[in-house]
């Protein structure tokens, strides 16, 4: 009897410790996901104070429409590219808002704006100065309900043709048959100014969609193409895989001429090497893409888009090498008046302001 009480009292022991020790681990197990829960809570609580005013701004304002458009280009132009690329961020960053974004031009899209057709649209400062001061193609017609919301990317207008090509200025350009992408488009217009301001007298002038162009200057339907965008461009690009091309140059002293009668045109570079066919630096006519939209559309909602433009830029860089021109050091060069809303947001950034 007294062997079977020991036993017993052994065995309650045994079971006792092992208790005991499974209860420890369970403790520690604990300890570690009450530590881990914290850890994960300090990182959301960071997270949201990084996002946080732009979240919280964001419930407290109301999206005007149920659906905002943005003008853009035809396919193949970096303006869809662009548009796209900050159209799907801010719907993804902002809760409820809806854009679509669709064709249009850089002159089309001031148009659209202006008649209330478009909320947002890309467009060019080459095309936005007439048009705001009902100059140039905008001649008799100002187009001021448009206002500017923040810089895009720089463009520059280049002349080229295939190789064979006996084709080595723009004087010889004279009897032959020119391209300018589709009508209305910022090459369309600014070529026109180029072609009247230099005198050139083509055989034809061609508008067409890019795909249809460039497929005309691989059958030798046109001579040359002056091409206003970006750079590099996926256009250029993709004709020079199976064309070598020939960069036609305007000049220094024709373009300083030019620039003197079109005080909003600047000059640029395009450095030798940014296409394989481009072996000398090219100086070119530039101007600035940037977006703009309906000064109707309320302050606090463009302060709310212009702000969480700003806070996620990188997703817009991200979409072409050209885009990391969207900077706030590039504000400046807007030339028409910005909207109240981006105002706001850039007085509290420090950025400079355009002089207009």
């Amino acid at each position: 009897m007294f062997l079977l009480l020991n036993l017993l009292v052994i065995a309650l022991l045994v079971v006792g410790c092992g208790n005991s020790a499974t209860g420890g681990n369970n403790t520690q197990s604990q300890n570690t996901q009450t530590q881990n829960t914290q850890s994960q809570n300090t990182q959301t609580e960071n997270t949201q104070a990084n996002q946080g005013s732009s979240s919280e701004q964001s419930a407290n304002v109301e999206i005007p429409k149920r659906v905002l458009s943005v003008g853009s280009a035809s396919a193949g132009s970096l303006y869809v590219t662009y548009t796209s690329a900050w159209a799907n961020m801010l719907m993804q960053k902002i809760n409820g808002l809806n854009m679509t974004v669709e064709p249009g031009g850089s002159s089309q899209n001031i148009q659209g704006i202006d008649a209330g057709s478009m909320d947002f649209g890309i467009t060019a400062t080459l095309q936005a100065y007439p048009a705001y001061h009902g100059t140039g193609w905008a001649e008799g017609k100002k187009y001021q309900n448009v206002a500017g919301l923040f810089p895009a990317y720089s463009y520059e207008g280049v002349w080229f043709t295939t190789a064979n090509k006996k084709i080595e200025s723009i004087e010889d350009l004279n009897g032959k048959v020119v391209a300018l992408g589709y009508a209305g488009g910022g090459s369309d217009f600014t070529g026109r100014e180029i072609i009247e301001f230099f005198g050139i007298k083509p055989k034809q002038i061609v508008n067409a969609s890019w795909e249809d162009t460039g497929g005309m200057l691989k059958d030798g339907l046109v001579d040359a193409i002056f091409y206003l965008a970006g750079h590099p461009a996926g256009f250029i690009e993709e004709l020079q895989l199976q064309h070598d091309l020939k960069f036609i140059p305007i000049g220094e002293a024709n373009l300083q001429k030019f620039k003197e009668a079109f005080p909003h045109y600047a000059i640029g570079t395009l450095k030798a090497g940014i296409y394989e066919d481009l072996t000398e630096d090219y100086l070119a006519l530039q101007g600035w893409n940037f977006i703009a939209a309906s000064p109707e559309l309320p302050e606090d909602f463009i302060y709310l888009i212009t702000k969480t433009t700003w806070e996620n830029v990188t997703e817009i860089h991200n979409a072409h090498s050209s885009f990391v021109q969207t900077a706030l050091e590039n504000v400046k060069n807007i030339n028409i008046p910005l909207h109240p809303g981006a105002i706001k947001y850039y007085e509290e950034m420090g950025a400079e302001l355009p002089n207009n």
